[in-house]
Parts: structure tokens; sequence; C-alpha cells
């Protein structure tokens, strides 16, 4: 017996995990640079588990838009789950594709950051197991959970799945642990109650084919735009000192600047300083400050050499970071 994205009839709401956001590890001024919330890139962190909403899905074959939902709300407000079935035209069959999913993310992120992964083969070859462990790794090190196209016959069933059935079924990869190689699953199915559970590596590279996943590109480049695209080209683009973006350009709180972040900085604009990256120390010194609402303002130079170490200017000062102590100072 066969059964689609099988689940119960109820909605729930768990609490929150604390937040993780994994933002810009640095180089330039301090490689081992803390991240902008606070992580210290530098200090190795075996497990990491990335704060979603958590919902049951309502219907017995919306497996697919509520793993949907679940992943976006690790980004943003996300829509109901009766909006995202009509957006992936979801009918009592299911979700037909992977591909929708991630076609429906990125309508709603506003960007292209996420792309399809199919893994055809079963069992995957050793190059897509690999590329899979890479792909959840970067993905919740950068804040974005995944979503899995899986198929589980009664030899290999997650907890609490229904016994002598097949499942076809979506659910969301929010976190990972690599000390034990295990991965954190949100399931909107919640068989036996089981909501969010550890599930080895092994056994989700077994579950995903020959179906596919939903998971962040390397660089999405094209989710920059205008003056700050133009200073991101200027500077390598996606192999620059800044790597990939991983948020949309977005508006400074105080209306006049624009901004976008990368793994491991960002870059700023103003109508009157035009845009200019910041990351490592510095950057961290400068949020430490307040950012462009702090002493300094907003950036009006790049990062450069100065004296024994690097040196970014700002509207109302300056921060200096010294290779030989490792420290930075304000000064105006």
């Amino acid at each position: 017996m066969r059964r689609r994205c099988a689940g119960r009839r109820s909605t729930t709401h768990l609490g929150r995990h604390p937040r993780w956001r994994r933002a810009p590890t640095r180089s330039g001024s301090g490689a081992s640079g803390a991240s902008a919330y606070g992580n210290p890139a530098s200090t190795a962190q075996p497990s990491r588990v990335l704060d979603v909403t958590y919902e049951v899905q309502s219907t017995g074959y919306w497996c697919g838009p509520t793993a949907t939902k679940i992943a976006l709300s690790g980004r943003i407000a996300a829509p109901s789950q009766q909006a995202l079935a009509n957006q992936l035209h979801t009918t009592t069959n299911g979700t037909d594709w992977i591909g929708q999913v991630t076609g429906v993310l990125n309508a709603n992120l506003h960007a292209t950051w996420y792309l399809t992964r199919e893994l055809p083969n079963d069992p995957p070859t050793p190059a897509q197991r690999d590329q899979l462990w890479r792909d959840i790794r970067r993905s919740i090190d950068n804040g974005f959970p995944l979503v899995a196209n899986i198929v589980a016959p009664p030899t290999n069933h997650p907890p609490g799945y229904p016994t002598n059935q097949t499942i076809y079924h979506y659910f969301t990869i929010i976190g990972y642990n690599v000390d034990t190689r295990q991965v954190y699953i949100a399931d909107p199915a919640n068989f036996g109650g089981n909501q969010k559970y550890w599930l080895a590596f092994d056994q989700v590279a077994t579950l995903i084919p020959p179906k596919g996943y939903a998971a962040p590109a390397t660089c999405a480049r094209d989710a920059v735009g205008g003056r700050i695209a133009d200073k991101y080209d200027a500077l390598g683009g996606c192999a620059s000192v800044l790597g990939p973006p991983i948020t949309e350009e977005r508006g400074t709180p105080d209306g006049v600047g624009r901004f976008s972040v990368f793994e491991r900085g960002s870059i700023y604009w103003t109508p009157q300083h035009g845009a200019h990256e910041v990351h490592g120390r510095i950057r961290d010194a400068w949020a430490a400050a307040g950012w462009e609402a702090g002493q300094l303002g907003y950036p009006i130079s790049d990062e450069y050499v100065d004296g024994d170490g690097r040196r970014s200017d700002f509207q109302h000062g300056f921060i200096h970071w010294s290779a030989a102590t490792g420290m930075t100072t304000i000064g105006h």
C-alpha cells in the first residue's frame, strides 16, 4: 500500500529554538572575525539548528505546502498552507515535483536563491551523497532550511511512520550535527507525534532518491541589484572577499541608504557616498558601535591597507584593525 503525503489533519505551533543566523565569516581585517549575528565563525559548532515556525499539515496531502511554509518561516513571515498549496498547484495527489517547491520558495523570497537537486540514482552515487551533505551544511550555516521530497518504503521509515506502507512525502531539513553526522528534520506529517527529530545522514541520503531536494545555490548573484551589484561585481562577485549573498537588497532603518549582506561581509550604499564594502573585525566594531545609526555613520570607503593593518573610513571617523594585536581602534 502506498500513501502520498499522509499526515494528521490538525495544525499546531511549537516554540522557537534560539535563532541561528549564520552571517559573514570574514577575511581581510581578521579572517576569523565573529559573524554578523554574534556567532564566532572561527569557533567549531558541530550542531546547528535553524529557528523556524513548525506546523502540522492541515490535510493528508499538504506536506509539500507545509514543508515549504516551514522553510520560508526561517526567512520571512510565510503565507498560509492554503496559499502555498495554491501556488504549488497541489492536488489531493500531493505536490508532483520538488522543482515546484523551488519555484515557490524563490517567488516568496523575491530572489533566486534556491535550486533543485534531483537524485535519480537509487542508491545515490558517492558524489551525490557528498553534494547533499555539503548542501545541508552550507544551507544551514547561511540560514536557509532545505525541503526534501522523500520516498519511504516500509523497510526505511523515519520514526512513527505507518507500518507496511510506502510514504511519498515532503519534509524540511533545519539542522545538522557534524559529530554524529545527523540531520534535524521538521516533519509536517506528525506521525506518532514526531514533529522534529534527528535522522542519520546516511538514512536521509537513501530516502530522497529518486526524487530530490531544494537547496540554495552556491552563489545567487542575481539576488543583488543596482549600485550594490556594481560594487559587488567590481570586487569579484561570488569569488570576492564577501562571498555569496545571503539577503536581497534592503533599506536601512533611517530610510537613507541601502544594503546587502553577504556570507563574509556587507555592502552599504548612500546617494551621497556611493557603495562601499565592510567586513571582518572592522565590521564587527562598526556593528558594536551601532551600525550606520551609531557614532560613525555610513562607510565612505572600502577596507584598505593602513600601516600595520587595515582601515575603513566612515562619515564621522574610521576604524583601524591591527594585524599585530588583532585589535580594532575607532578614531575621529
